[in-house]
């Protein structure tokens, strides 16, 4: 059974009174060592150090040299506090107007308001059953490339895969599968910025790492710019009949629609967004739901069985029937979320469970730990699909699984990734099954701005 934790532990919505005695800090914890040192445990191994410091509090204050006192919350209550009911204190960091700059993931108030339902039409139930198709057509193009008895770097493979999709179906251009490196690097770049190496480090400070950032982030600027120069040489007479993204904003545009979301500069950071959100985690489900199967014969098996059973390749008919595979996609979302954490900035002084967190500091949602955590799971560690075909999520406590965050501000693109995973799985291990080398520990993973499966891990292809 789910522990159903009460409430007050997160405490009511408060903010600071200054009239009152001023709360105390969230405390540093006692078992990672000086604060100080808070840096350089953190870049040795991010995972663990956090694992160690929230091991006895849900609410746990971290000293960083750049951004100095992060604060770190790892309780559903406290996400839904920050992501729903008290969201105007809690805006989105610095690092993502950085990396994004006017893209929807970036922006706030009334400009995202406005982006939001400028996009929303393309990610609709019939607009994302179009895009199935060319989903299943882009991942057969790229898996038929594997020979049995190889290895393929299966990061690596998902990325190229899920980036094919993305330039098909919203873009409405076909990469290359064995070229465009320069757009498949850049878009990999951007994940750059927040490299273990750099993240804890003031912002000027120019690490290899941040100049590659930069490098990619330009790079895809001028991708975006010549993609939307395309699409306006014959935009449509008719915003709602595009059939891709880059049609419907420039569409729009040339529809005399007055906006700040559609201006040139905007658009650009649409599609700068677009490719690497619309690509990144993707990518990374896929990896790990490969791994998940290949460590959990009894699973796979099922699997196999699940997807044989279909009267030919994947279609978007066959989604109702793919069950098994997906639980497969929301078990490993719930034990591998590619957004492991979801970063804000405090508006102002707040209050939370007795403790202050001050105006202007990073305030962190931790959502692998909140996925993991035994009050909400049992044996949380396990990958257990068959835990998904029970009443589990009406028990749960509302975000206790937020791999797409929530609120308002919840992940635009959550249908269209979901989609594309469950016909990767279903495409793929119709004809394949993906076998892992390592023992059955957890993969190797690396933390950017998404967790990600550490590039060069390598799976043999073996044919069915």
């Amino acid at each position: 059974m789910v522990e159903q934790v009460p409430s007050e532990r997160a405490g009511a919505d408060e903010t600071a009174d200054p009239g009152s005695a001023e709360p105390p800090l969230p405390p540093y914890p006692p078992n990672v060592g000086h604060p100080l040192l808070h840096t350089v445990h953190s870049m040795r191994d991010v995972f663990g150090f956090r694992e160690r410091a929230m091991a006895e509090r849900d609410l746990v204050r971290i000293k960083l040299l750049g951004p100095g006192d992060v604060y770190h919350l790892g309780h559903p209550d406290y996400f839904e506090r920050v992501l729903l009911n008290d969201r105007e204190r809690f805006r989105k960091s610095e690092d993502f107007r950085i990396a994004f700059e006017g893209g929807l993931v970036a922006v706030e108030g009334e400009t995202w308001r406005r982006q939001r339902e400028v996009l929303q039409p393309l990610f609709t139930r019939d607009s994302l059953l179009d895009y199935a198709d060319g989903m299943v057509g882009q991942i057969r193009r790229r898996c038929r490339r594997w020979e049995p008895g190889t290895r393929i770097d299966l990061a690596a493979e998902a990325s190229d895969l899920t980036l094919d999709v993305l330039f098909a179906t919203l873009f409405g251009r076909e990469l290359a599968v064995d070229g465009d490196e320069d757009i498949r690097t850049a878009a990999d770049r951007l994940q750059h910025w927040f490299a273990p190496t750099s993240y804890p480090l003031p912002n000027w400070v120019p690490t290899p790492a941040r100049r590659r950032f930069k490098r990619g982030k330009r790079r895809l600027q001028r991708v975006a710019g010549g993609l939307l120069d395309e699409a306006a040489d014959d935009p449509p007479a008719d915003p709602s009949d595009a059939d891709d993204l880059l049609s419907l904003l420039v569409g729009l545009r040339e529809s005399g629609v007055e906006s700040e979301a559609l201006s040139d500069e905007r658009l650009r950071d649409q599609v700068v967004t677009m490719i690497f959100a619309g690509h990144d985690t993707t990518a990374t489900t896929i990896a790990f739901a490969f791994y998940t199967l290949a460590t959990n014969p009894a699973v796979r098996e099922r699997f196999h069985a699940e997807v044989d059973a279909l009267d030919g390749q994947p279609t978007v008919e066959d989604l109702d029937q793919l069950d098994v595979t997906e639980r497969v996609v929301t078990e490993t979302l719930r034990l591998f979320p590619p957004v492991y954490t979801i970063p804000r900035e405090t508006t102002t002084d707040v209050v939370v469970d007795g403790y202050r967190i001050p105006e202007g500091v990073p305030t962190w949602l931790t959502v692998d730990r909140v996925h993991r955590d035994s009050r909400f799971y049992d044996d949380p560690s396990a990958f257990r699909p068959e835990r998904w075909a029970t009443d589990l999520r009406e028990r749960l406590p509302d975000f206790a699984y937020a791999p797409f965050g929530g609120g308002p501000r919840a992940c635009i693109g959550r249908q269209f990734a979901l989609m594309e995973a469950q016909l990767a799985l279903a495409t793929v291990g119709r004809d394949y099954r993906l076998a892992w080398p390592g023992d059955d520990g957890d993969p190797p993973r690396r933390m950017g701005m998404t967790t990600r499966m550490e590039p060069g891990t390598e799976f043999r292809v073996v044919e069915r």
